[in-house]
């Protein structure tokens, strides 16, 4: 049985002697291969999928080559140099005897991890994930038998999606890209509704006490939060909102002059209908199930106006 993690640097040893040629100026910063995950971590100003695409391609064409994997050994990594000057090497990491591993005329690292003989070994070279954080980009892959199961399931996937979504294969970028701009217009309305909707919370007076509350249907939740702590800091009192949304969402809020604990009264409230909240004392949220939260809302209400 072939090891998995020799296949898999080899594979990575050729996929980055690829992207180089691709992209000149690309480094380097690290290499993770376990049994369950291959990342492969380099920096670059910018990198597209379009670039590692066809770093992808060449490797693979690399691969079918059938290139032998041939090592070499060097005193220092100075001498390792003056023979291959192209190689890659962590130079910092390395001291003493350097060994190289080269790809028959195509790559050259040096290295000490464990590497196939052949490059037709590898079979298939497939990127599976690409993201970025700061310069530094990561790239999961998966080589051999591996690759290629995870390449029907991908492909699997992007058809159930163009399905989803009504498009041909050629067309599910441009159509994702379209819908997810509609669902962030169709955000910025609601988000404009759930103000508009939020700016007029009706007040009735409880022993003196000001005390705001509403039912909402669809609302943002932040939106909600935004107003109640607007109101408990300009207008002070005690504010219950709920809101049906994906989800039964409740909020209590009061002002620090008002002797209740918010956190306490909305987990009890809503632990008796299978809901669960928590926060601090003046301002606390949960959640509970939208067909109980009229009840919740209710029992809420009676609690704080019996404790004013």
């Amino acid at each position: 049985m072939l090891n998995q993690i020799a296949l898999a640097h080899t594979g990575e040893h050729i996929f980055m002697g690829s992207l180089q040629r691709i992209v000149p100026n690309i480094s380097v910063r690290k290499v993770e291969q376990k049994e369950d995950r291959n990342s492969l971590f380099v920096k670059n100003d910018s990198l597209t999928w379009d670039q590692v695409l066809q770093a992808e391609k060449l490797a693979n064409s690399v691969i079918a080559e059938g290139k032998s994997i041939i090592e070499h050994f060097f005193p220092n990594i100075d001498e390792a140099r003056k023979k291959f000057p192209k190689m890659r090497a962590m130079k910092e990491r390395i001291s003493g005897q350097v060994r190289v591993v080269e790809v028959d005329g195509y790559d050259y690292s040096a290295c000490a991890r464990e590497h196939v003989k052949n490059s037709r070994e590898c079979e298939f070279f497939l990127v599976t994930s690409f993201s970025k954080e700061g310069d530094i980009f990561e790239i999961r892959f998966e080589v051999g038998d591996k690759a290629k199961t995870v390449a029907l399931e991908h492909s699997a996937m992007l058809m159930k999606v163009a399905n989803a979504i009504g498009a041909s294969l050629n067309a599910v970028e441009k159509t994702a890209t379209n819908l997810k701009e509609e669902v962030n217009d169709l955000k910025k309305k609601v988000r404009g509704a759930s103000e508009k909707d939020a700016s007029s919370i009706p007040a009735e007076d409880v022993n003196g006490v000001r005390l705001y509350s509403k039912m909402f249907e669809g609302l943002e939740n932040k939106v909600l939060m935004e107003k109640a702590g607007e109101l408990i800091k300009t207008q002070g009192g005690v504010v219950i909102l709920a809101n049906k949304a994906e989800k039964g969402f409740m909020l209590l809020a009061k002002s620090p002059d008002i002797k209740l604990n918010s956190a306490e009264i909305l987990r009890d409230s809503l632990a008796s209908f299978g809901g669960k909240g928590g926060g601090k004392a003046d301002f606390a949220s949960g959640s509970v199930e939208i067909s109980k939260i009229e009840e919740a809302f209710a029992k809420i209400r009676s609690t704080i106006i019996s404790a004013l």
